[in-house]
């Protein structure tokens, strides 16, 4: 009892500013651990991470959240990131991430330094958090998308990914998601962060009509609040802010402090829907969809969302549709003339241009469509057409969830229009009977009405 009382005491009063050296594979790699006095056992964590050409020192490092440390009692690590070349900017090689949104060297080490710390000071591993400047904020996008099981919020401030780190977003789960960005950032282009936020929101599920709050001369804050089953994305929009790690223009005059505010809301075990993939919520009152990337009634085009468009200009940010291997239901409610049929499908944006789904269903329906990707990580678009440019139908509730159901069936539930007293199958023949609650089932090629 005396020695683990006074192994606690030891705890509470030791104070930690120094650089940490850790083997991650055949790399040596370090960071600078800093541990506020008096912390106590099952502290937070947040790691903040430089920017491209960064340097780590024990009195420069940002984000920096010392002070915050101090005052509410977690752990911060600042890693050091090694010599990358960003073919984006004419091949430079600086200190930085390999950002691209895929499981690496990087997230090893990130993860590394997760077991490190908790073995020197343990951490309450619901509460650890990712942040990053520029590239760094590159690498917590990264983070996001590969290690939502591990942290439980994130925040990027001047970052996003860019040009040869191309945004995924096909996390385990839904993620809470701050983006700081200011107005006069020219270098990653401030122009460009509302795509990257209208992938977030659609990715999380959030409202696509954000709540706006406007500080002249400060900042406008825009909260998409969470949906059903995920988490809210905020984004700040800092005025005569350029390329810059820090502003004092939010309502705590401290984009750190505010980071720290945002993440102490949520811990890993927050509740979400983990089946949740994508949600676009068009519908939503005051959304104008033509705005945010997508085709709408145009010709038999009834919607459309996704193109490929790499391109300088752009620095490669794009909306697309994003999926890795596994199975996946697409849902919609189609409401028009029951004797017609729309088409549904996703296409490959890559060669080749596969399709996983190309397939006909009733224009009055409920649906629910089957698909799998079996070749990894790959960007898709949505289409959905008419028969005639003059067909009036109206699309909406949709969203992508992942599934165990059986992928080799497409099912379809018949949604009829209050005057109509018949069924039509997938292929538009009258079916012999109406269920209540009817679904007509195309399994192993074989049409199946079922009740």
């Amino acid at each position: 009892m005396a020695l683990a009382l006074c192994s606690t005491l030891m705890l509470q009063a030791a104070k930690v500013n120094k650089f940490i050296t850790i083997k991650v594979g055949n790399d040596t790699r370090k960071y600078l651990l800093y541990v506020p006095n008096k912390v106590k056992e099952h502290a937070p964590l947040v790691i903040s991470l430089h920017g491209a050409g960064g340097t780590v020192t024990t009195t420069s490092h940002d984000p920096n959240f010392n002070s915050i440390a101090d005052k509410d009692s977690f752990i911060v690590a600042y890693p050091q990131g090694l010599p990358t070349t960003f073919p984006g900017l004419g091949g430079m090689q600086a200190n930085g991430w390999s950002a691209y949104g895929e499981e690496n060297f990087d997230t090893d080490f990130l993860k590394a330094i997760i077991e490190d710390i908790d073995s020197k000071y343990p951490l309450d591993r619901q509460r650890l958090y990712c942040c990053g400047f520029s590239n760094g904020g590159m690498m917590t996008y990264t983070m996001a998308n590969t290690c939502s099981h591990i942290f439980a919020a994130f925040a990027a401030i001047s970052g996003y990914p860019i040009n040869e780190f191309h945004l995924h977003h096909t996390s385990e789960r839904p993620v809470p998601f701050l983006h700081i960005h200011g107005k006069s950032d020219d270098f990653v282009k401030y122009s460009l962060v509302p795509n990257v936020i209208d992938d977030m929101v659609a990715r999380n599920g959030a409202n696509p009509v954000p709540v706006k709050t406007t500080v002249s001369g400060k900042f406008t804050k825009s909260i998409y609040e969470a949906g059903e089953g995920g988490f809210p994305i905020i984004f700040y929009e800092i005025d005569g802010m350029g390329h810059e790690p820090f502003t004092n223009k939010t309502e705590v005059n401290s984009s750190s402090q505010t980071m720290w505010d945002f993440f102490k809301e949520y811990t890993l075990d927050s509740p979400c829907d983990t089946t949740l993939k994508w949600r676009p919520r068009i519908e939503q009152e005051s959304y104008e969809p033509k705005k945010h990337g997508w085709t709408m009634n145009s010709g038999t085009i009834l919607l459309r969302f996704g193109t490929t468009q790499k391109t300088d200009a752009n620095q490669n940010v794009y909306r697309s549709l994003q999926f890795k291997n596994g199975n996946y239901k697409l849902h919609f409610k189609a409401d028009g003339d029951a004797e017609k049929q729309i088409k549904v499908q996703i296409q490959k944006l890559t060669s080749p241009k596969n399709y996983l789904l190309n397939t006909s269903v009733a224009a009055n329906c409920e649906a629910d469509l089957l698909f799998s990707v079996e070749d990894g990580w790959g960007e898709y678009k949505l289409t959905i057409t008419r028969p005639s440019s003059s067909d009036v139908i109206t699309i909406t509730d949709i969203v992508i969830n992942t599934t165990n159901e059986d992928v080799t069936a497409i099912h379809t539930s018949v949604v009829p229009t209050p005057s109509e007293t018949t069924v039509y199958t997938l292929s538009g023949i009258k079916a012999s009977q109406t269920p209540r609650h009817g679904a007509v089932l195309i399994k192993n090629n074989k049409k199946i009405l079922t009740p």
